[in-house]
């Protein structure tokens, strides 16, 4: 206000006045502020979305820049959740949330979005991206110089398609290949910071393969912009594991990997159920990952066939082999075909690995499979193997468990390689005070290569 006055009615009068005018006064999370013209008669329409990384940002600070002109803010609420009223004449917006925190963690760096017109606008890390090619550069830098009269260009239906398109080509760049989910605009659809929602999974797994990919935000958003893909090579594989009680059927998850440019090669998951894992680690001349360099949350893995196929294992649970590694994840390259009559399998043996130890050899014959032990103690034939190949899995009642299998093939230079994996889980309640552990001997993971 640039005239001062001197009564506590008039001041109060004032803002009243004012407070009628503008799109907001304050008022529980949102605190929206508005500099749209007083005398300007048009409607207030809203805008909220949700501001997540993978999780919701709570307490973030909201801040919207127009082509009319007038701001807006908001804080985050403890969901991610935030809104603004606006004049259907403002739009288009920049729009960034800063501060806050995520999973107890100060957010990082700001994130930046656009509001073409009023609706749902989220702010994510991979509408940072879209930003990044809108702004022909880094989201922030764009954010704090764009004035008035440049978002309206800047912001319309041809360039958010072109970022869209941009966005996609770069996602398959990081390990996994994370894609949109049919159907889902990161900028406008309507989602959840909740584990179990689609966008809220798509969010985890784009952090887990920008960790292993060794890159920032910052970098992705500028490498997203100029059209440079985020590592050398980007590998897609599906994982299997068991789930975290009885009687859960086996999880699988897309996992992926990376040829980094840094010339490092790069694990990424994002489960569902326990969280993030990222690990650097060396492969050899076949492709095969031989150690780690930075094995993160992992205890040792087994790399196969070009790392085609391979297990990793965890300190968590129990082992069955290696006590110190159990087996938690086994996985598939997304350039193998799957098997789907296991009789194929027949006349072939194979190597097994257990806990990411080879644990011993198995046969498959006349529809039976038999496993003999690295000390040469032979299992009775499990003559009815095929069952485990099906959805309901092969039951073990006598230790309470139940065997779920798959079977891939892959062919190069005219030899045909057979794989299988097993996710044995456990059908009854673990004596352990843990409710979340199993019975020792009926939770296991294995894969077979043939020989």
């Amino acid at each position: 206000m640039k005239n001062k006055l001197n009564t506590g009615i008039t001041r109060l009068a004032l803002g009243a006045s004012m407070c009628a005018a503008l799109a907001a006064c304050g008022g529980g999370g949102s605190n929206n502020s508005s500099a749209s013209n007083p005398a300007d008669n048009t409607p207030t329409v809203t805008t909220s979305g949700t501001a997540a990384i993978g999780a919701p940002i709570v307490g973030g600070a909201v801040s919207l820049k127009c082509a009319s002109g007038a701001t807006a803010s908001a804080t985050t609420g403890s969901d991610g959740s935030w809104t603004v009223s606006l004049k259907s004449t403002d739009y288009p917006c920049a729009v960034r949330v800063a501060d806050g925190q995520a999973n107890g963690t100060a957010l990082a760096s700001p994130l930046h979005s656009v509001a073409i017109a009023s609706g749902t606008t989220n702010i994510t890390p991979l509408t940072d991206l879209e930003v990044g090619v809108l702004g022909k550069g880094d989201p922030e830098t764009w954010f704090n110089g764009a004035k008035n009269g440049d978002l309206a260009g800047a912001i319309t239906s041809g360039n958010l398609a072109d970022a869209l398109t941009k966005l996609q080509t770069s996602l398959s760049t990081l390990p996994g290949k994370p894609s949109l989910p049919d159907n889902f605009n990161p900028l406008t659809s309507s989602f959840k910071a909740e584990k179990g929602d689609t966008g809220d999974n798509l969010l985890e797994s784009y952090g887990a393969a920008l960790t292993a990919a060794g890159l920032s935000q910052s970098d992705a958003a500028l490498k997203t912009a100029s059209g440079t893909a985020l590592t050398q090579q980007a590998y897609a594989a599906t994982a299997y594991t068991t789930g975290l009680s009885y009687q859960q059927d086996p999880v699988s998850i897309q996992i992926g990997s990376s040829v980094n440019l840094d010339g490092t090669f790069g694990i990424a998951i994002a489960d569902p159920n326990r969280g993030q894992y990222t690990a650097k680690a060396k492969i050899d001349a076949d492709g095969n990952v031989t150690s780690f360099t930075d094995a993160g949350k992992f205890t040792a893995v087994v790399s196969l066939l070009g790392n085609r196929v391979g297990q990793l294992c965890t300190a968590n649970g129990v082992g069955g082999v290696a006590a110190g590694q159990p087996g938690q994840y086994a996985y598939v390259s997304s350039d193998l075909t799957e098997v789907i009559d296991p009789n194929e399998l027949n006349g072939q043996k194979f190597y097994e690995y257990e806990d990411c130890t080879q644990s011993g050899t198995s046969v498959f014959a006349n529809g039976a499979a038999t496993f003999t032990d690295k000390d040469g103690s032979q299992d009775t034939p499990i003559s009815n193997i095929a069952q485990a190949f099906t959805a309901d899995g092969l039951a073990d009642t006598k230790n309470h468990s139940v065997e779920h299998a798959k079977a891939y093939k892959y062919t190069a230079n005219g030899i045909t390689k057979y794989v299988y994996i097993t996710v044995n889980s456990t059908t009854t309640p673990s004596t352990n005070e843990d409710p979340l552990l199993f019975d020792i001997d009926t939770k296991y993971i294995t894969i077979g290569l043939s020989q």
